[in-house]
């Protein structure tokens, strides 16, 4: 039986890494690592979700499966921190449910849960370094002890068209959690609630909407559209406004933080690009 010839198969620690490889490389597929060491799964997730290049989708997806991994852990760790304070009386609802045995097992469990939390983030910095170093020299590496998140599981979540519905979170969003920051009670419980909000709307919603506006409508959209909005438009604005209310904060008001009061202007004037913008792709959809 004669013999058939087989072709390589590719893997994450890329088998050649001569000239060829090197020109693949990008500075987003490089970067992607050190940007997402303080952004987490946002950073990460933004890089992979704009790129084009695929040694930088590669190297984002390897960044975002190390990410998700950190915050499964971290869910799971807090998640059980606040179930066992709670479930021993010693929380907010100071009520005693679980029984001694029970306390005895997650007591123990906790501390083994942060330990390993805290050498996560040690090794996220690490990790991080390490595989942005090899990424300029052209492999591809996978973090280890990563799950693969993103390949077993992507192709299940398909943004290209739900964009609108993230956009359309952070235009319910905003106005809710602005109502909540500047004129909600002084409770302790509200402060957190809110503050929360604030954290979630800037760390997550906000750089979602950016991608959202940028992918649905600029980069992605058909040429033959009925619609083709303008990415500088809708983003561009924003960003100007955003420093005009800065430089505003600074000229003419004692503002100890005018960078807080730009970004809010920030926030405020995307908003109502988001508004304008999925008012005009709802109206082009019906016709």
């Amino acid at each position: 039986m004669p013999r058939q010839n087989s072709q390589p198969t590719p893997t994450d620690e890329a088998a050649t890494t001569g000239p060829q490889l090197l020109a693949s490389r990008s500075v987003a597929g490089i970067l992607v690592h050190f940007i997402a060491i303080p952004t987490g799964v946002v950073g990460a997730g933004l890089v992979y979700l704009l790129a084009r290049n695929e040694f930088t989708k590669q190297n984002a997806r390897n960044a975002l499966d190390w990410h998700l991994t950190v915050l499964g852990l971290t869910v799971v760790t807090f998640g059980l921190l606040v179930s066992y304070t709670e479930g021993t009386g010693q929380g907010v609802a100071d009520i005693a449910v679980f029984s001694p045995p029970v306390s005895t097992g997650i007591g123990l469990l906790v501390p083994l849960l942060l330990a390993g939390w805290g050498g996560a983030l040690v090794l996220t910095v690490g990790l991080g370094l390490i595989a942005m170093g090899k990424a300029t020299f052209g492999s591809v590496w996978r973090y280890p002890f990563s799950l693969p998140l993103v390949e077993r599981y992507g192709g299940f979540v398909a943004v290209d068209n739900t964009w609108p519905l993230s956009i359309g979170a952070y235009v319910v969003s905003l106005p809710v959690v602005f109502s909540a920051v500047f004129l909600g009670s002084d409770e302790a419980a509200v402060f957190v609630v809110s503050t929360v909000g604030l954290i979630v709307v800037l760390a997550v919603l906000t750089p979602l909407t950016v991608a959202g506006l940028y992918l649905h409508g600029d980069r992605d959209r058909p040429q033959d559209a009925a619609w083709q909005p303008s990415g500088v438009a809708h983003l561009g604005v924003p960003g100007v406004v955003g420093l005009l209310g800065y430089a505003g904060s600074r000229a003419f008001t004692d503002s100890l933080y005018p960078f807080g009061d730009g970004l809010y202007v920030f926030l405020a004037a995307l908003w109502v690009s988001a508004v304008v913008y999925l008012a005009r792709w709802w109206t082009t959809a019906a016709e």
